[in-house]
């Protein structure tokens, strides 16, 4: 789930806002949905959207219960945000970027993503 929350984002932020909440459901849970659903209001209202997929490179997985995290070095250099109306790459990621996703396994026994944080400490692939 946490990956494909990477490819679920994006197709939200392409969609009318009305559509936004059904795309995200099955992937995302509070309180990330509601963080994810204003930030897409807000970068579309700025004329911008992601482009591009990071580089995963999970190194720690903690599972206890219904409760897991996940530990990711991140390679975002082919990705960022793009201006709406012509397309062009204003921003881009960084290697070496530290996220942790916390995901909860919900009563209908699917995971979904609850939280992403980005570390202030760097990361390195073989971490």
């Amino acid at each position: 789930m946490y990956r494909e929350l990477y490819r679920v984002g994006p197709r939200a932020e392409h969609a009318r806002p009305e559509e936004r909440m059904a795309i995200l459901e099955p992937v995302v849970t509070q309180p990330l949905l509601s963080t994810m659903l204003k930030g897409i209001a807000a970068l579309r209202a700025k004329g911008r959207f992601t482009y591009g997929t990071p580089t995963f490179h999970t190194f720690k997985v903690e599972v206890r219960g219904d409760r897991a995290v996940v530990h990711d070095c991140q390679d975002g250099r082919d990705g960022g945000q793009a201006d709406s109306r012509t397309g062009k790459h204003l921003t881009h990621g960084m290697p070496g970027t530290y996220m942790v996703a916390a995901l909860a396994k919900e009563a209908d026994g699917a995971w979904r993503v609850a939280k992403v944080e980005q570390l202030d400490s760097p990361c390195s692939p073989a971490a």
